[in-house]
């Protein structure tokens, strides 16, 4: 790996060939300017849609008026989307990268799409009949979700145009994964705030709203700017592809990379079944404010950033599946303390910075081994942009997951009025614990059965 060419270097007469690829460029180790440009594009992503699994739910149902079940299932709406158009979505990406000779125009289109999708999703509707309401929020949902696919396709794949060989990639993995975090960091403090300053326009929400689109703006500006110049190198079928179901049944023959994906939907289940129903445990459980969601929520975040951080010196001189293990493990245990230890101020700040600093090694861990496995078979004439595709969808489908377990949880409850029953509540803090922790036992039983395959990584 050390001699791998990496991170392409612009030059004005730089030029496409006939295939809109462009060849082989000077190469060096990421510049500090591409990190922070990479990692600038998952931060104005991440604060244009992660206010999503975060609050939304309980701006459904308590805003919005939306019955709780039914606003689980409006959640996974978009995932079933996801489900049948993301990897159609990621093969055109390439198509259209390929017709522009790079990947950047995508990411200028999600520039100015994604903020705005996030403001529309929060002008109130209450006004309007439930049918209608339903209509709207689910069409809103469902277009922010396909757009968010669209630009993480490109953002993630442009990485490969840009640098070669799995060691400076996963740099540039480490940089969107910091990006991420960093913005995820924001939201949690921020948006609670932002919400109650504004509470007196529609609730808050549409005030943090327009916050954090203006942000969002900027960052995906600003990574655009970075990367205008990097030509499409990799990841491309040849002229005549094979028909989109039968790429897909190709891909299948890839059993790392869904092993790896099923991972990540399940990851993405178990957080955001933690975070969906942290919103109504903070009320009800904890007799608390909005603003005590950023006490709650910083922690893990910080903590995230440290995982994230050590994520690449653990990874150099740790087998793959022995980190997943032992980072799953770390995070099950964090779940049992964050919602059922003692409901203390330091026993959840521990127990919730114990499931931050392991989810944020899988999160670097996670995206870097699927990445290798799909670049491999990209390698051999398939489309990265399919592979990235059906990993986004399966992102998306985790998180949608969470969103229909509390929703339906949520049901078996009971009404949570101003004075909910004490069998309510331990209903409620019942499904807060098992929600997210036994689909983490379900993905440590995964780890077990792909360790062989992750060795031959």
């Amino acid at each position: 790996m050390a001699n791998a060419r990496c991170c392409w270097i612009p030059h004005a007469h730089d030029s496409y060939g006939s295939q809109g690829i462009a060849p082989m460029a000077e190469m060096r180790a990421p510049s500090r300017i591409a990190l922070a440009g990479f990692g600038a594009g998952a931060f104005g992503s991440t604060l244009s849609s992660g206010v999503v699994p975060l609050l939304f739910l309980f701006y459904l149902t308590e805003f919005a008026k939306i019955p709780p079940a039914l606003a689980g299932v409006l959640l996974a709406i978009p995932k079933l989307a996801d489900l049948l158009l993301d990897p159609w979505i990621g093969r055109r990406s390439d198509n259209a990268a390929r017709a522009a000779g790079s990947r950047s125009h995508l990411i200028a289109f999600s520039a100015f799409s994604l903020p705005l999708i996030l403001v529309l999703l929060f002008v109130p509707t209450v006004a309007f009949p439930m049918p209608v309401r339903i209509f709207v929020l689910g069409s809103f949902l469902v277009l922010q979700s396909l757009l968010l696919t669209v630009f993480t396709v490109a953002h993630t794949a442009i990485a490969s145009d840009m640098c070669d060989g799995m060691e400076h990639r996963s740099t540039l993995m480490s940089s969107r994964a910091l990006g991420q975090t960093i913005a995820g960091l924001l939201v949690t403090v921020l948006a609670p705030q932002i919400v109650a300053r504004f509470s007196a326009f529609h609730g808050g929400y549409l005030g943090a709203a327009l916050v954090l689109a203006a942000g969002a703006f900027v960052a995906l500006g600003v990574c655009w700017w970075v990367v205008r110049r990097v030509p499409l190198r990799t990841g491309v079928e040849r002229e005549r592809p094979p028909s989109l179901p039968k790429a897909l049944r190709a891909t299948l023959r890839n059993k790392a990379f869904y092993g790896v994906a099923l991972i990540l939907v399940l990851l993405g289940t178990s957080s955001t079944a933690l975070f969906s129903a942290l919103p109504y445990a903070n009320k009800h459980l904890l007799k608390a404010g909005p603003e005590n969601l950023s006490v709650l929520l910083t922690p893990i975040f910080v903590a995230l950033l440290a995982g994230v951080a050590a994520a690449p010196w653990v990874a150099r001189r740790v087998a793959p599946a022995r980190i997943l293990g032992g980072a799953l493990f770390l995070a099950l245990v964090g779940v049992v303390w964050f919602t059922a230890g003692p409901r203390t101020l330091t026993s959840m700040v521990a127990g919730g910075a114990m499931f931050g600093v392991a989810c944020g090694g899988l999160t670097v861990l996670i995206t870097t081994l699927a990445m290798e496995t799909a670049t491999r078979s990209s390698a051999k004439g398939e489309s990265l942009g399919l592979y990235l595709g059906v990993l986004f969808s399966a992102e998306k489908l985790g998180q949608s997951l969470g969103g229909i377990v509390v929703g339906i949880g949520l049901d078996w409850v009971g009404t949570l009025g101003a004075t909910p029953d004490a069998p309510s509540l331990q209903r409620l803090a019942s499904l807060w614990m098992a929600a997210p922790a036994s689909v983490l036992v379900l993905a440590l039983v995964m780890v077990a059965s792909l360790a062989p395959r992750l060795r031959a990584l």
